[in-house]
C-alpha cells in the first residue's frame, strides 16, 4: 500500500527502502510504529525518576496534597 507521506517524510521512506532492509512502506511502517511504541515505554517504565515521580504524585494525591486542575490552570494563566 502506498501512503501519502509529507515530501520530507517520503524522502525519509525512499532512503530506508533503498537501504534494503524492508520490502514494503508497510513493513517499514509497522517496524516504526514498533520502534515509537518500544521508546515510548522505555521512557515511562524502565526510568526509575519517571516512576519515582509517579509514585510520588499518587501518593500526595492520596494524602490529599492534590489541587484540582481548574485551580492550577488559573494560577498558571495568571502569571
Amino acid at each position: 500500500m502506498t501512503y501519502p507521506f509529507p515530501p520530507d517524510v517520503q524522502q525519509l521512506v525512499r532512503e530506508q527502502m533503498a537501504l534494503g532492509s524492508f520490502s514494503s512502506e508497510d513493513e517499514l511502517l509497522r517496524a516504526a510504529l514498533h520502534a515509537l511504541e518500544e521508546q515510548r515505554q522505555a521512557i515511562v517504565y524502565d526510568d526509575p525518576e519517571t516512576l519515582a515521580g509517579i509514585r510520588r504524585g499518587l501518593e500526595e494525591m492520596k494524602a490529599g496534597l492534590g489541587r484540582p486542575f481548574e485551580e492550577f490552570d488559573a494560577e498558571f494563566h495568571a502569571k
